[in-house]
């Protein structure tokens, strides 16, 4: 007020006897400092004050000034004082309240975000989650009956040391360390895994915990456990189904793929030599087609079981699809890695019964060495398929190691070239069919078009071989078109509800006439664009331009829904979602594979699913094989799922049948019911 006051003094003194330049000054710099009483928002009594004081000045100046000259300028002035006191009282109080409203809601906040600190996700006692706390020297200051029921032999654990009983009933000394690392040095955790030996069985804990301080010294330490010894079993039993064949226990692609990486690191620090080798049984599709299915079936776990009686050293066999496997031998020597395929082949060669049938098989294997035959992934699996293909040559029943001169591969490549031109021109390339299911409602949505080709001599090649294989030769054209035409062809017979999903490749999307190919196939089989979808990978976008934003923009206005593979496997950017008009995104099912065991991928999926959500795009979760996976990605929205739980690719003659008979239940039924 004393402040305003002075401030006052100045327009009563100088305005009445002023000159217009004098008047115009004072009165722009009253104006202004009005203004400044706002800086004191916060103590509104300070605003009304400063600002009334001035503005009861500015009105005595006014009036003395009207007196000595009456102009009915100053009765404006007035007036325009008076509404721009208001305004600023107003203002002033408007900013008041929210000041004091972001005061209390940051006071509040900060107290709910320090108990929720403290709590640590505290819940009731009955899903068996308790909250622990210790002082500075690490001793717990109450009971916990939860974790005494546990230690039956440890009494009330109220006083005593927190880490050391813990050491006394742990099983896993490294589980123990970290958590005694993050308690020594006062850090925050979440989630750590303990396990400790109850008196009749190993339980298995979850520990959260957050440093308490005062006025930055520290006091203790507070936080929540919980006995997730069941779902931890689930999740490891799962983690393990995920990693490992069904039919012959086998670890699978995925395991070989994390191990040999694993190796060629170790390679690559201690410089330690490994063999890989590629094998594969001979002949093994007319047991198949002329014994059935499930002598097939017995005969591959017969063989794994006789593969695996020969392995030493901490030795890895992988089933890696059908009659392939891969092995992995340790330390391994040029005559330590013949000498066990040399057994391998010798083993499986000796005739069994199964269901009274005597079954007579061989094998081929090709071994490539490490580093000599290559230290990355690519080299070396090459180099053992095409030490494979040499044996499969010579008739199999043999193996052969790698050499280079093998990488006469111009010839091998040739010759595959040639049988793979042949067979597109014969049509010798196949399309499968694998079911998609809606999560939601368990009902068939529609199929993936997937292509198989089965070499004369190799047997099946996988489908990313044979297709990078067409790309390289320019053949890819020519296949793209032929068998979408067939996925159409197909398709068109199906249910009007149901789509097929197509795969296209960079060749495809990159050629000229693509989009006036895809019209032309829609017209001559009349299969209406909605249903088609078109995946596309990550990798199109490496070397994108205007030219691939339009062909992807020409494909949605005709029509074809426009998918993202394999999102998240390599090249994942969010701007994918923002630039281009993609109606799906299929989740890579890597992510799908370790969202049970790793929180982080748990994670990706989650925000993967909430971000489709958000931008109006559908989400297809592959290699869903467990009813586990299925559950988990259903109750996090997931769209549709992918995998063999609800169906392996089958061909065209099957899927008829397929349609009917799952069209008739609801829910699906997945391919465990079928198979029991």
């Amino acid at each position: 007020m004393l402040l305003g006051f002075c401030w006052a003094s100045l327009p009563v003194i100088v305005f009445p006897n002023g000159s217009d330049q004098e008047q115009t000054l004072i009165a722009g710099d009253i104006v202004a400092l009005i203004a400044t009483s706002l800086s004191i928002s916060p103590f509104f009594c300070g605003t009304v004050a400063l600002s009334t004081t001035m503005i009861a000045g500015c009105i005595v100046a006014l009036s003395l000034a009207w007196l000595l000259q009456p102009d009915t300028l100053y009765v404006v002035l007035m007036m325009l004082l008076g509404i721009y006191a208001a305004f600023i009282l107003g203002l002033g109080r408007a900013v008041s309240i929210l000041l004091k409203r972001y005061i209390i809601t940051s006071l509040e906040l900060e107290e709910q975000t320090e108990i929720v600190r403290l709590m640590l996700r505290r819940s009731d006692q009955s899903v068996g989650e308790w909250v622990w706390e210790t002082d500075v020297s690490g001793h717990l200051t109450s009971s916990i009956p939860a974790l005494e029921a546990i230690f039956q032999d440890a009494g009330s654990l109220a006083g005593k040391q927190f880490l050391q009983t813990l050491e006394e009933h742990v099983t896993a000394h490294a589980q123990w360390h970290h958590l005694a690392e993050c308690m020594q040095s006062h850090l925050f955790f979440r989630d750590l895994i303990v396990s400790l030996k109850s008196e009749h069985s190993i339980r298995v804990l979850s520990l959260t915990g957050h440093p308490l301080f005062n006025n930055d010294e520290f006091t203790g330490y507070r936080g929540i456990g919980a006995d997730i010894t069941r779902d931890y079993t689930l999740d490891q039993q799962a983690s393990f189904r995920a990693a490992h064949d069904s039919l012959t226990g086998l670890p699978n692609r995925y395991a070989y793929e994390d191990s040999l990486r694993a190796v060629l690191v170790k390679l690559s620090r201690e410089q330690t030599p490994f063999a890989l080798l590629a094998l594969d049984l001979d002949k093994f599709k007319p047991i198949n087609d002329t014994l059935g299915h499930a002598i097939g079936d017995q005969t591959l776990i017969e063989i794994s079981k006789r593969l695996q009686s020969c392995l030493k050293n901490n030795d890895t066999l992988f089933r890696i699809g059908g009659d392939e496997m891969m092995l992995i031998h340790h330390h391994a020597s040029l005559d330590s890695a013949t000498h066990l395929a040399m057994q391998l082949v010798t083993t499986v060669a000796n005739p069994f019964f199964i269901a009274e049938t005597v079954i007579q098989c061989s094998i081929s294997a090709g071994i490539a060495l490490a580093p000599v035959a290559g230290s990355n992934e690519s080299a070396l699996q090459e180099a053992a398929d095409l030490a494979l293909y040499e044996a499969k040559r010579h008739g199999g029943n043999t193996h052969r190691v790698f050499v280079p001169s093998y990488r006469a591969v111009a010839d091998s490549r040739r010759d595959l070239i040639r049988d793979l031109r042949e067979a597109i021109q014969t049509q010798s390339i196949t399309l499968y069919y694998q079911p998609i299911i809606n999560a939601q409602t368990r009902h068939l949505a529609g199929f993936e078009a997937l292509a198989r080709w089965t070499h004369p001599i190799l047997g099946p090649i996988p489908p990313d071989r044979f297709i990078r294989l067409a790309e390289e030769a320019g053949l890819m054209h020519d296949l793209g078109y032929a068998l979408l035409a067939e996925a159409c062809c197909t398709a068109r017979t199906w249910p009007q509800n149901l789509w097929v999903s197509v795969n296209i490749s960079v060749d495809q999307l990159y050629h000229r006439s693509f989009v006036q190919e895809v019209r032309k196939i829609l017209k001559e089989t009349s299969y209406p664009p909605k249903r088609l979808q078109l995946e596309v990978i990550e990798t199109i976008f490496m070397e994108s331009d205007a030219a691939t934003y339009g062909v992807l923009q020409e494909l949605d206005a005709l029509g074809v829904r426009i998918v993202l593979d394999d999102f998240g496997k390599g090249y994942s950017s969010l701007g994918y979602l923002r630039f281009f008009p993609f109606s799906k995104i299929k989740l890579d099912a890597s992510f799908v594979r370790d969202m049970l065991s790793d929180s982080r991928s748990a994670a990706i999926v989650s925000a993967v699913i909430a971000l489709a959500g958000d931008l109006g795009v559908a989400v297809t979760a592959e290699g869903v094989e467990t009813e586990e996976y299925f559950h988990r990605l259903s109750n996090k929205g997931c769209t549709e799922v992918q995998g063999y739980l609800f169906g392996y690719p089958m061909p065209k003659e099957r899927v008829a049948s397929f349609i009917a008979l799952n069209s008739r239940r609801v829910p699906f039924i997945t391919q465990s019911t079928l198979q029991s």
